[in-house]
């Protein structure tokens, strides 16, 4: 596929699932969201995991803020934070130290960065398209695709709601695939590599 066409496919797509999430009911988000929380919960490899890269949510995106309120006592959370064109990471460490990040007014965690991706043994990754492939497309930043492949001991689940799993993600060679994507109404499903 020529790189003019991988371009248009892509923001067609993020296009037809940004007009999807302002027509899906909110009510029908937050029941995805509890539905996936309670997936993760269930994997096996979040079970082991002692240090877990999760997200805040923006707006109408999949909320696992619940997972991380949860288990916050019992395992290492962490958090992207924008710095410029790349994320640095931070520990969460509760609802109370966030704060509103300067780029795009994400809750974000204050203190220093964390620089140990050795450790981090897990990563729920956003994002506004899935495949079965385990591929996705972002908001075209380029923030996860240049931090997942400094995380070469993570596990990597994908988590989005149910519209956000297509047919086929247009793909480039650079683009880290996924282990595992979890979207409802169905079970989590292994991610051929």
């Amino acid at each position: 596929m020529r790189k003019m066409e991988m371009i248009q496919k892509k923001k067609a797509l993020r296009k037809h699932i940004t007009y999807l999430k302002s027509v899906v009911p909110l009510l029908q988000m937050q029941e995805e969201s509890r539905h996936v929380v309670a997936a993760i919960e269930a994997l096996a490899v979040f079970k082991q995991a002692r240090t877990v890269l999760a997200y805040w949510p923006m707006f109408k995106e999949l909320d696992l803020s619940s997972l991380l309120n949860k288990w916050q006592a019992e395992k290492v959370f962490l958090l992207p934070v924008v710095q410029g064109d790349s994320l640095e990471i931070r520990r969460f460490q509760g609802e109370t130290s966030l704060a509103p990040g300067p780029s795009f007014g994400i809750m974000e965690p204050v203190g220093p960065a964390f620089n140990a991706f050795g450790d981090i043994d897990l990563v729920l990754v956003p994002g506004v398209a899935f495949d079965e492939e385990g591929r996705r497309i972002g908001h075209g930043k380029a923030y996860y695709d240049r931090l997942l492949p400094q995380l070469t001991k993570a596990f990597k689940i994908g988590v989005g709601f149910s519209f956000q799993l297509v047919e086929d993600v247009p793909s480039e060679a650079h683009d880290v695939r996924l282990d595992l994507v979890v979207v409802p109404p169905m079970k989590p499903k292994d991610i051929g590599k």
